[in-house]
């Protein structure tokens, strides 16, 4: 599996309702055999720069990039430069669930989590409460 760093560990957090707008089925499909994916503590991901399985079939992506209207691929980059400088992970690097869960406990919340990030403002996400 491979995943974006902010997909990696915004998902332990959020409780956002991707059903509103909507996403579509094979959006849903995707997160649901993600969330299997991390229920395997042996499950090796990878780090992954740029757009990753979930993006694929999200309607904010166009085929090459995200084209959220929160901002998009450039934003969603700042986010995963953030998470990458806040737990020392690196692209390409390779690692266990457990080892990945381990690491997020270790460092969250992240700082720009609290001062910087809409969705804990708007009551969407919660970084301090990491969901297993």
């Amino acid at each position: 599996m491979r995943l974006r760093p902010h997909h990696l560990y915004c998902q332990f957090f959020s409780h956002i309702d991707f059903s509103n707008p909507p996403r579509g089925k094979a959006f849903h499909e995707t997160r649901a055999k993600m969330k299997a994916f991390f229920e395997d503590p042996e499950g090796e991901l990878q780090v992954n720069e740029g757009p990753d399985m979930i993006c694929q079939p999200c309607p904010y992506f166009n085929g090459e990039l995200c084209i959220h209207p929160n901002g998009g691929e450039t934003g969603v980059r700042k986010w995963d430069a953030r998470v990458l400088q806040g737990t020392g992970l690196e692209y390409g690097q390779l690692l266990k669930v457990k080892e990945l869960k381990s690491l997020i406990k270790q460092k969250a919340p992240l700082g720009f989590c609290l001062t910087r990030c809409s969705y804990y403002r708007n009551n969407r996400c919660e970084p301090g409460e990491m969901r297993e």
